[in-house]
């Protein structure tokens, strides 16, 4: 009482309380500062726990665990998966109308922080012209292609894309030929994949490239058409601090330039349909045999 009674006399203002963030693990490092930069900016405190994309996104959905604001996914289909259970509101910031249209939610529930897209990866000298990812299903690369695990939802997302363009039966047939060229079962991690093609074990590997990215001894043909993986941001419906957790979101999104087109490539397909197709395109593995 004392304290507070001296804080009212002295005219100080208790500090405001600190934005809840739940971020996935993966994006540490791309949010590396952003939330410390904000703090000095606002004055407005942040908290993150990070933890697995998808468990955040049943925490929102469930509403269990201590009370959060802002949710970060390190993929497209938790962020849409939470906006389909009603677990997110709509984000409330001018600078999201500048992110383009196929970069964020039809309904404004979620917006793009990192934009990855999916890409071949190989050898300078392995490579044949106009490599793409249809084209590794064909006979002549039986025993020279590696994949990473379908339980990783940059898979997924390469398949609800091709699901998109080519029909569910294609692209069933498609992921067939992938296991059938396999030269070793699927990795646990893209990064595993990528010393796998380093090290001669697969000739060539389908993984993710972020832009500017480079890959020490590699070459990343960018797949067409051009198809991606993004990390995400969304507000929670049930916000304790609803007008700091669009202020965050609204400061990220204006302070991170996720990727400008380039004006002779038409635009990618919608990142949304990732998240649209995301239980189909389980299915789809689990019977082509894409483990």
């Amino acid at each position: 009482l004392a304290g507070c009674a001296c804080l009212a006399a002295c005219g100080a203002e208790p500090p405001p309380p600190p934005v809840a963030v739940l971020a996935s693990e993966h994006v540490e490092a791309l949010l590396a500062g952003d939330f410390e930069e904000f703090t000095a900016a606002t004055g407005i405190p942040v908290t993150v726990t990070w933890g697995d994309s998808a468990g955040h996104a049943d925490r929102l959905i469930d509403k269990s665990g201590a009370p959060a604001d802002v949710i970060v996914t390190d993929n497209v289909a938790d962020i849409w998966r939470a906006a389909d259970g009603g677990a997110l509101r709509p984000i409330e910031s001018l600078a999201l109308a500048a992110q383009p249209a196929f970069l964020r939610d039809p309904d404004d529930y979620w917006a793009a922080l990192q934009v990855r897209w999916h890409a071949v990866y190989h050898h300078e000298e392995t490579a044949p012209p106009a490599l793409d990812v249809r084209d590794l299903g064909r006979p002549e690369f039986a025993g020279s292609i590696c994949l990473s695990s379908s339980r990783l939802p940059v898979n997924r997302s390469l398949l609800a894309y091709l699901v998109e363009a080519d029909g569910l039966l294609e692209t069933e047939r498609l992921a067939r030929r992938w296991v059938r060229n396999l030269a070793h079962p699927p990795f646990a991690s893209e990064q595993e994949l990528l010393e796998a093609v380093r090290d001669g074990t697969c000739t060539y590997g389908i993984a993710s490239r972020g832009e500017g990215e480079v890959a020490a001894d590699l070459v990343a043909v960018v797949s067409e058409p051009w198809t991606l993986e993004i990390a995400a941001i969304g507000v929670n419906r049930h916000a304790a601090h609803p007008d700091a957790a669009q202020g965050l979101v609204d400061w990220l999104l204006r302070h991170r330039a996720v990727w400008t087109q380039p004006a002779d490539m038409p635009p990618p397909p919608a990142a949304h349909i990732a998240g649209w197709r995301d239980d189909e395109v389980r299915l789809l593995a689990e019977r082509a045999g894409y483990r």
